[in-house]
């Protein structure tokens, strides 16, 4: 495989193909697409980005498709991928070229033409956001211990996130940090799905103990 064909975690892949990670464990499993689209190593499964519209074709047309049919779709699409000068490009979704044609007639109940372009063009899509994410959030080990934070600051994504949750306004967080917008906010959900923290995530009060609400308690002596 050549090297500067980037394959991508299953967090990544199931993300841009709008699917469940089991469904991407099925693509290998059950040898459901063809090996140029995966890369294993010990413990780790990793996929080209179209493999993650290819998945999303599979699944999506099992009701109309058999099995049989759907993987010829997919095989006969990356044999007409691997020709192509621009391979590399297509296989990550940086591209998808007018003259690659994304209709393939499949064999079921008679001739059915199958146009998987589509799927790809909204994999594509969903592959940006994860690229504009990526660069609104770094992970840096000198900053804040390696947390993913937004860039240029020492915010990790954990914070404004886990305040969301607990209902704190966007307006109150905008206010703490200016530089705040709706494209950070959209990139942090994108990084946190894609890059999934293990362990328990940590407290609000400790990422930001000033964002956590304050209980006062009043105690009242009891009338005589």
């Amino acid at each position: 495989m050549p090297a500067q064909v980037a394959f991508v975690s299953a967090a990544e892949a199931a993300f841009i193909g709008g699917i469940s990670s089991p469904q991407l464990n099925r693509l290998i499993d059950e040898a459901l697409v063809p090996r140029v689209l995966l890369a294993q190593a010990v413990g780790s499964r990793r996929f080209a980005r179209l493999a993650a519209a290819f998945a999303k074709f599979f699944f999506e047309t099992e009701t109309v498709l058999t099995a049989s049919a759907r993987k010829q779709v997919v095989w006969e699409l990356t044999v007409r991928i691997e020709k192509l000068q621009a391979r590399d490009q297509v296989l990550a979704l940086k591209l998808m070229p007018t003259e690659l044609d994304w209709k393939v007639d499949s064999l079921g109940v008679g001739v059915v033409r199958v146009d998987v372009s589509h799927y790809v063009a909204e994999a594509m899509a969903r592959a940006k956001e994860v690229d504009r994410a990526e660069q609104l959030v770094v992970e840096d080990a000198e900053v804040m211990d390696g947390l993913p934070c937004f860039a240029g600051s020492r915010v990790p994504i954990e914070t404004v996130l886990a305040s969301l949750e607990r209902g704190i306004a966007k307006d109150r967080l905008i206010t703490s940090y200016p530089f705040l917008t709706e494209a950070h906010i959209d990139a942090a959900r994108v990084y946190a799905q894609v890059h999934p923290r293990r362990g328990r995530p940590r407290r609000l009060s400790d990422l930001n103990p000033s964002a956590t609400p304050r209980v006062t308690r009043v105690v009242r002596s009891a009338k005589a």
